[in-house]
């Protein structure tokens, strides 16, 4: 399975145009349910599995663990229906609690009727419910999938996405000027500094959120979800590492606001 969307998605559009399969059972095997992450899975940095949150996986993990052994299910995971394969578009982190339970078997799934567009559409649409909130930064990527395909208005872009219809425009124009290049599509970032639209394209909020959020997930995937236990030695560590503008940038955004440096007194 190639790795960037692009490509992916052209991979899929040549296995759908092989034997289709005809037989669309309530229960799968485990091992019959397929994943393409660059497609279905919209959230950054999703491995092989498709899996973010593992966090999320070992509580879903837990919850099977407490079932007995002949109800260890959850909600059916939501698939599509490519040849004769049947790939994952909702439910990855489900399949992953699933492995790790040893959950042997079938598992219930439903199968979603329509286009490959309308199946990625779908696909980013349900990862905005509120049982595991999209990032900014995925909302972007997800928006950018979509403008990627073609297939879908503006509108009906940014309500998949939850992005607005203005950011959804200007994707399309940076699509087009890298189509136009002949550069290699890759995620929205990758793109928006493969074409340089740092220098003149319009800085928004929601790309300085996006752009805060990336940094965010490196940080815990460097050092863990939670705070190091020696704080003012990790401080110290961040600002040598920054510099000295770095550790003045820092400072500026932690003063509260009306903040006033004041001479020792007597109290």
């Amino acid at each position: 399975m190639p790795e960037t969307f692009r490509e992916a998605v052209a991979w899929l559009r040549a296995e759908a145009g092989q034997d289709a399969r005809t037989a669309k059972p309530r229960r799968l095997p485990l091992g019959h349910i397929l994943v393409a992450p660059a497609v279905f899975q919209v959230r950054t940095g999703a491995a092989a599995g498709g899996v973010t949150e593992p966090l999320h996986v070992q509580a879903l993990q837990r919850a099977l663990e407490a079932k007995h052994e002949d109800v260890r299910v959850l909600d059916p995971v939501t698939v599509y229906a490519v040849g004769k394969g049947a790939y994952c578009i909702d439910g990855h982190h489900r399949l992953a609690a699933y492995r790790a339970a040893k959950v042997k078997g079938s598992v219930p799934v439903e199968w979603f009727e329509g286009s490959l567009a309308e199946a990625i559409a779908e696909a980013a649409k349900r990862n905005q419910k509120v049982k595991l909130p999209m990032t900014q930064t995925e909302r972007l990527e997800a928006a950018w999938r979509l403008v990627i395909l073609g297939a879908h208005s503006k509108r009906k872009t940014a309500e998949a996405s939850g992005v607005s219809e203005r950011t959804v425009a200007n994707m399309r124009a940076l699509y087009r000027q890298a189509v136009e290049q002949e550069l290699k599509v890759g995620s929205y970032v990758e793109t928006l500094r493969a074409t340089q639209w740092d220098d003149d394209f319009e800085y928004t909020d929601a790309m300085r959120e996006a752009r805060v959020n990336r940094y965010v997930q490196g940080l815990v995937k460097q050092f863990g979800p939670r705070t190091p236990t020696h704080v003012e030695e990790f401080a110290e560590a961040v600002a040598k590492w920054g510099g000295s503008q770095f550790a003045g940038a820092m400072a500026s955004w932690l003063a509260p606001a009306g903040y006033e440096e004041f001479e020792d007194t007597d109290f």
